[in-house]
This record gives C-alpha cells, sequence and structure tokens, in this order.
C-alpha cells in the first residue's frame, strides 16, 4: 500500500480489515487466514496505482478500455495505434492483480521483480492459482520481448501470487499476457522508470547511516512498536549497524496499523520464524511506517522511512557487511523468496 495519512490510505484501512485494537499477531493471523474479496482488490489496487478503481474489477475489459482509463501519454498512444492495426490484440481479457507500484521496476538494471494473481469469476483474489502458469511480455510496440514460466508461492502468505522476474529494456509501458490454460487469459501493465530518477536504493547503492528508533533512544517516534508484543528487532539503529562487521536485514512495516492482514500481515511475523531458525550473525531492524500513529490519525511518516525515499510498505532491504544494498523485496513475498534473499548472507 503507499505510505500516506490520507484519508483515501484511512479507507483502505477500514476496508480491508484492519487490525486496529488487536495486532497482527501470527496466531491470530494464521486463525483469520481467509481469501481475499473482490472489494479488498479494487479498493487496494486504487490505492496502489491512483487510479480510478473500476479498472480493476475482475470482470473482463478491453485492452483498447484499459489504456483509454490509464492516461494516455505517448506510450499508451503507441500501443492503442498497434491495437487498432491488430483486431486479435484487442479481445476482451480479464485483467490480473497488480500487487507492485511502478515505483518499484526500473529499465536496463538487470531482471525486476513484478507479482501478480488471479481472481476466479466469482471475484475471489487468487481464486485462479495454477502451480505454474506461462507468461509473454511485449513493450510499447507489441513486440514480444521475454517468455517464462513463473510458479505460484503461497508459503506463509493467505493469497496465492505469482513473481515475474523481468529483465525490462526500456522505460515504457509493458504488456502482460498470462496464458492460465482452460482457466482464460489474462492482461496485465507496467511501466518500468530509470533509475537516474528513483528514490529509492537499489542493489549496489550504499545504504544510508539512518538513526532507527531502538529500545533506549526511540527518537521521535512513538510507538516503535505496534506488534503485540513487541518483536525484537528493535535493539540497534541502522547507523550502528552499517558500522558493524554484520549484515543487515531491514523491515518496513506497521503491524497494527496494515491495511491487509492478508498482504503486509505476515511478513513480519515470517521473519521472526526465519531468523529466529538462523545464526544471528547479522542484526534485524524493524522500522514502523508512521511516526505517532493513532486509531484514529495515522500522522506523519516515521523520519527514516522517509530518508529511504519509499511510499509504500512492506518492503524490506538486505545489507551487506560494508553497507551495500544486496536485495530488496516489496510489497508481498511468501517464505520462498524470504529464504531466498537470507540465504545470499
Amino acid at each position: 500500500m503507499r505510505l500516506e495519512g490520507s484519508r483515501r490510505h484511512r479507507q483502505l484501512q477500514l476496508r480491508c480489515h484492519p487490525i486496529r485494537t488487536s495486532p497482527c499477531g501470527r496466531s491470530e493471523y494464521l486463525q483469520s487466514r481467509k481469501r481475499p474479496s473482490a472489494s479488498d482488490e479494487t479498493t487496494v489496487q486504487a490505492t496502489f496505482q491512483g487510479v480510478d478503481r473500476n479498472i480493476w474489477n475482475p470482470g473482463t475489459i478491453s485492452r483498447r478500455n484499459f489504456l483509454g482509463l490509464f492516461g494516455g501519454g505517448l506510450t499508451a498512444t503507441a500501443l492503442l495505434s498497434a491495437c487498432s492495426q491488430n483486431n486479435d490484440s484487442v479481445a476482451e481479457l480479464r485483467t490480473a492483480s497488480k500487487w507492485f507500484s511502478d515505483q518499484t521496476i526500473v529499465s536496463g538494471q538487470g531482471p525486476q521483480r513484478t507479482v501478480w494473481s488471479f481472481s476466479d469469476e466469482q471475484g475471489n483474489l487468487g481464486g485462479l492459482s495454477p502451480e505454474t502458469i506461462q507468461v509473454e511480455v511485449a513493450n510499447a510496440q507489441l513486440d514480444v520481448v521475454y517468455r517464462a514460466e513463473t510458479q505460484r508461492h503461497m508459503d506463509g502468505v493467505a493469497m496465492p501470487y505469482y513473481p515475474v522476474i523481468v529483465p525490462f529494456q526500456a522505460a515504457e509501458v509493458h504488456e502482460f499476457r498470462f496464458n492460465l490454460g482452460s482457466r482464460g487469459q489474462y492482461v496485465g501493465y507496467a511501466i518500468p522508470g530509470s533509475r537516474s530518477t528513483s528514490p529509492i536504493f537499489w542493489p549496489g547503492d550504499r545504504f544510508p547511516t539512518i538513526q532507527s528508533p531502538t529500545f533506549t533512544d526511540q527518537g521521535s517516534v512513538s510507538p516503535i512498536c505496534t506488534r503485540t508484543p513487541m518483536c525484537p528487532f528493535h535493539e540497534v539503529s541502522i547507523a550502528d549497524s552499517i558500522a558493524s562487521p554484520r549484515a543487515t536485514i531491514v523491515i518496513v512495516t506497521t503491524p497494527a496499523f496494515c491495511g491487509t492482514s492478508w498482504m503486509c500481515g505476515p511478513v513480519l511475523e515470517n521473519l521472526i520464524d526465519n531468523v529466529e531458525q538462523r545464526n544471528r550473525s547479522l542484526d534485524v531492524i524493524h522500522i514502523e511506517v508512521y511516526q505517532n500513529p493513532t486509531s484514529s490519525e495515522l500522522g506523519p511518516l516515521s523520519p527514516a522511512v522517509q530518508e529511504m525515499g519509499v511510499n509504500y510498505e512492506p518492503f524490506i532491504f538486505l545489507i551487506d557487511e560494508e553497507g551495500f544494498v544486496l536485495r530488496r523485496l516489496d510489497h508481498i513475498w511468501d517464505n520462498k523468496e524470504l529464504k531466498a534473499l537470507l540465504s545470499l548472507i
């Protein structure tokens, strides 16, 4: 979700089953584990993309109608022009559910992670979740530039999802075409940006020496952890960890104010479980999203989150012993992807 203490963000929390009075603990999460509804999808998608939510309704929508709602621009115009010359390419398709912000992908920087799921005819998110699916990606000229088979991920999260890792070559609109066999054809869109204009830290970047809140020095943030009981990841600040000979994991999420318990709710619990099973040769740091959140007003972002240049949550950074970013995961990840990240240490 986007990190904005705005009316729209609060509406997302109200409509996506927030846990305001009882935080997203692991036992509660597992007991209440359920598949999200279609109303959750459309609201979250509007918050992610800042567009009219009706284009994310899991009914059918033509490629022409999608791009008309999408907002135009040179890349959309190029696609519409190409579509007008190919009647087959404007056939009605179901829309794939997009679980990432375009802020998290850039061109010309190697493989980039995108995340998708597929609603069934009743609008249940993740209602269609075969073990593997086929996907091809086309550029703004509708030339196929990438093909792959991607596997379902659902270890420790409520909603099955599919990460598609794409090496984007240009900062332009890309069309994702998903083949679910007898379950139908789906389409989605993404526009990678340019790293030169991105405010996010990427693999290879030196991470800033941020004075993040700790048990002994919470700074201006209160509470420093909205999980009940507090998680153990507030012993050391980012600055002190980067200055040490240890690797660092930074996770940003807000357990008590998570807008979607099936999305950002379990990631902190999964990290607690997986880190406890490992040799603690690294510092693990949890940072709350908001500075002084209450049940009625989320308030400003915490200073540490502002310094990271990210306007969504949850996300996680793996930083090596020299203070350089090794990897980042955004929005949703399961135990399989988390263990792959931890294996880099």
